[in-house]
């Protein structure tokens, strides 16, 4: 697939077929990740990735879906919390891979004192978003789960990740199922956008 045509393909996929991806091509969209730029150059990245069904699972109990009340959208953001919201377990049980993008944490994100902690931050979703684009040119859908409220540490314990990572999101692949619900993509067009050489 013609790179331009992946970026604009890409889209978050919330529901699977159940279907296992083989090997070689999880080890390439991986591969992708990798190549992703870091904070001096370290790429302090483990990639934790989960296949098997029954770890998946068990892996899903631990994140909650979120209550939605809307029953009629009238924005796009509205219709993307109505699909979105009742599947954050369902997305994580329905996919065939499930990859940690665990980075070793040497700064204090919160620390007011450096920002050095954002560098490591920032290149864990640079690799995230490498991930997405590789699996999207290989036919898979993906999206994305950020662990909230006591979630980092169950995952951190149920996986038995060692002190000192830190968790920026949780990663899902799989087939797309035929009827997936997609919201309607927000217009983020160069004209409206970007401002060139002043605001």
């Amino acid at each position: 697939m013609e790179f331009y045509e992946v970026i604009n393909k890409r889209r978050s996929i919330r529901q699977f077929e159940d279907k296992p991806i083989s090997k070689e091509t999880l080890e390439r969209v991986l591969d992708a990740g990798l190549k992703a730029p870091s904070s001096n150059h370290q790429r302090q990245w483990e990639l934790l990735t989960l296949t098997d069904k029954a770890l998946i699972h068990d892996l899903a109990q631990l994140v909650r879906p979120y209550p939605c009340r809307i029953t009629e959208p009238k924005t796009p953001q509205q219709e993307m919390f109505k699909i979105a919201y009742p599947r954050q377990r369902s997305m994580i049980e329905e996919s065939a891979c499930v990859i940690l993008p665990y980075f070793k944490m040497k700064y204090d994100l919160k620390d007011s004192k450096n920002d050095y902690g954002l560098m490591d931050y920032g290149a864990a979703w640079a690799l995230v978003e490498n991930i997405l684009l590789a699996a999207t040119a290989e036919g898979l859908g993906s999206v994305v789960h950020i662990p909230v409220k006591t979630e980092p540490v169950k995952i951190k314990e149920f996986m038995q990740v060692p002190d000192g990572y830190y968790l920026p999101t949780l990663i899902m692949l799989g087939y797309a199922s035929p009827d997936a619900l997609t919201p309607a993509q927000v217009p983020a067009t160069v004209e409206k956008k970007v401002r060139w050489n002043k605001w």
